[in-house]
């Protein structure tokens, strides 16, 4: 899992940036789930309890807006669509492809996701910086839904457990991640020089 062709990925300042928000809002999703209501339960994600005995920890999913689905542990979270299979751990927050064969038992540790590797085409780049996005969204709406479930206090109870000053305040999350899926969208997109755009009317 070399780094240097993540870069292709995400530059490096956007990936750390992800790395942040992302540990910040797994902590928070497992703060969530230690609820007296369970939230991701209650939000309808489905759950696949850890066997006992097993290490890892339980798999939370939901379907995603327009197709694809979400699987999150708490070492990280795995997109899955039509194209293929992303993992995002938490340590890194490197985009990863994953054998879809890996998938066809329910997995509770990040070892039993095999040697996820980095992208190297610039069709799996794509699908990496999509799945990312895909992503980021899911955690804006889970911290707009949660906002408007529990209001504020919730999510600063949570941020106020953390032993470390969190990277953004806990009611920023959700506009935070609407930042970071647009910054990550726009790497998509080819930047185009007006100087060599031809002249119209002229």
């Amino acid at each position: 899992m070399g780094s240097s062709s993540s870069l292709h990925v995400l530059p490096h300042d956007v990936r750390r940036e992800g790395e942040r928000l992302f540990d910040l809002s797994m902590w928070c999703l497992g703060r969530d789930v230690l609820h007296p209501d369970n939230l991701l339960l209650r939000r309808g994600l489905s759950r696949e309890r850890r066997p006992a005995g097993q290490q890892g920890t339980s798999a939370y999913g939901t379907a995603l807006d327009g197709g694809g689905a979400l699987t999150l542990w708490g070492f990280g979270v795995l997109c899955r669509s039509a194209e293929g299979c992303v993992y995002v751990p938490r340590s890194g927050f490197t985009p990863l492809l994953v054998d879809e064969r890996r998938l066809e038992r329910p997995l509770f540790n990040s070892m039993d996701l095999g040697v996820p590797r980095v992208p190297d085409t610039a069709d799996e780049c794509s699908l990496a910086r999509a799945a990312v996005v895909a992503v980021a969204r899911w955690l804006a709406g889970h911290e707009e839904w949660v906002g408007a479930l529990l209001g504020p206090e919730w999510r600063r109870e949570c941020i106020a457990a953390l032993r470390k000053a969190p990277s953004v305040p806990g009611e920023g999350l959700a506009a935070a991640w609407r930042r970071f899926a647009a910054k990550v969208d726009g790497l998509e997109r080819p930047v185009v020089n007006a100087s060599l755009t031809p002249l119209v009317g002229v």
